[in-house]
């Protein structure tokens, strides 16, 4: 994998990371700190990678591996199908400049929690299949 210049202070960079629930040399995986539904894992690349708007087709496997991964996950959890969402916020919604993929089972813990994660909030949320459909079929960055 690639990646890009890590910034002096990057939060997922750092290594003091907690709610750890997998790890291999390219990904980690952990708890989000304020899960919005009964299961919410972040995905994130071990290599920094700023947002979606960074990805270029040479990502598309390190997209791929990440949603697999959390797919995965969520399924030994029990949340298959309609029962899981994934995807990436859009800048300038994502709150960490970290490159990661929110993994969520559901139910949302409120109707509230679930509009940031809208498959129809095109503006705030690109669901992954979505990224990498548009990645498959494009030679350059998304925007």
């Amino acid at each position: 994998m690639g990646g890009q210049t890590r910034p002096k202070k990057c939060v997922f960079c750092s290594g003091k990371l907690e709610r750890i629930v997998y790890k291999d040399d390219a990904f980690m995986v952990f708890h989000d700190r304020k899960p919005d539904a009964e299961v919410h894992l972040l995905v994130i690349p071990r290599t920094h990678y700023g947002t979606i708007n960074d990805m270029t087709p040479s990502e598309l496997p390190m997209l791929t591996q990440m949603h697999e991964l959390g797919q995965r996950l969520l399924d030994e959890m029990g949340y298959t199908g309609d029962m899981a969402r994934f995807g990436f916020h859009r800048p300038p919604f994502n709150s960490i400049h970290h490159l990661h993929l929110h993994c969520l089972g559901l139910p949302f813990k409120s109707g509230r929690a679930s509009f940031p994660f809208s498959e129809s909030n095109r503006l705030v949320f690109m669901p992954v299949a979505r990224l990498i459909d548009s990645l498959s079929k494009s030679n350059q960055a998304i925007s």
